[in-house]
């Protein structure tokens, strides 16, 4: 049985927990952690595990029960990368639908092939902005592709840190009046660990003036779990 072929998939861990981040926050979520990306981020505060394989059914049982113990919004499909275990995922996500819940994906917004097969079962999506400071990669055509894609209620994230340049915010502003100057913006200041600095308070303030001029939603939303102390 492969890793995706929508029966099995690599699952790091099932919970119940408040959204920590973006448009939701503070909304009860499920949450079902994949494991692997294709990406490495400095910021990261993902475990590297591989996770355990896991069949449809036993996610389905292990859901059920987060489910029924109370109420929640939705299920959140993070990682890692949910979409590089796309066939897996979107079987879920049925399932998750039949139940009458909602669908909530956390993308880095690098696989757009795989999220046009996904994005129909989405009722939230949740994309990053991952900025060459953070990644080492020039990702700029795969986001727009990706966005270009994107339902109703998506909107975006990037997370600024110490080394987040101007001139890569200004591409961020012209990569999001090219796909959709609609789409929510968000900018999260990132959590301090693993010797990243959040960006500077000046430079967050002049980064939301530039993008509020010229985008019809941003806003401001650190990253909540930590202040929390919840996971």
């Amino acid at each position: 049985m492969s890793a995706d072929d929508g029966r099995a998939g690599r699952i790091v861990e099932v919970f119940s927990s408040l959204q920590g981040e973006g448009l939701y926050l503070g909304q009860r979520h499920a949450f079902v952690r994949l494991a692997g990306c294709n990406l490495a981020c400095r910021y990261c505060d993902t475990s590297r595990s591989a996770g355990q394989s896991w069949s449809l059914r036993r996610l389905q049982a292990e859901l059920s029960g987060v489910l029924q113990r109370r109420r929640h919004h939705a299920v959140s499909w993070t990682g890692g990368e949910p979409l590089l275990q796309e066939a897996f995922v979107t079987s879920m996500m049925g399932w998750v639908r039949r139940q009458g819940m909602k669908n909530y994906l956390e993308t880095n917004g690098t696989l757009p092939a795989s999220f046009q097969k996904a994005s129909r079962l989405c009722d939230m999506v949740a994309m990053d902005i991952k900025l060459p400071s953070a990644t080492g990669r020039q990702l700029w055509s795969r986001h727009l592709e990706f966005l270009r894609l994107a339902p109703k209620r998506t909107f975006v994230k990037v997370v600024l840190t110490r080394r987040t340049t101007k001139a890569e915010w200004r591409q961020v502003i012209r990569l999001m009046q090219e796909a959709s100057p609609v789409i929510p913006l968000v900018l999260q200041p990132a959590t301090a660990r693993n010797g990243e600095e959040p960006a500077r308070i000046r430079d967050v303030v002049l980064y939301f003036r530039q993008a509020s001029a010229l985008l019809k939603d941003v806003r401001l939303i650190p990253q909540w779990h930590p202040v929390w102390g919840v996971p």
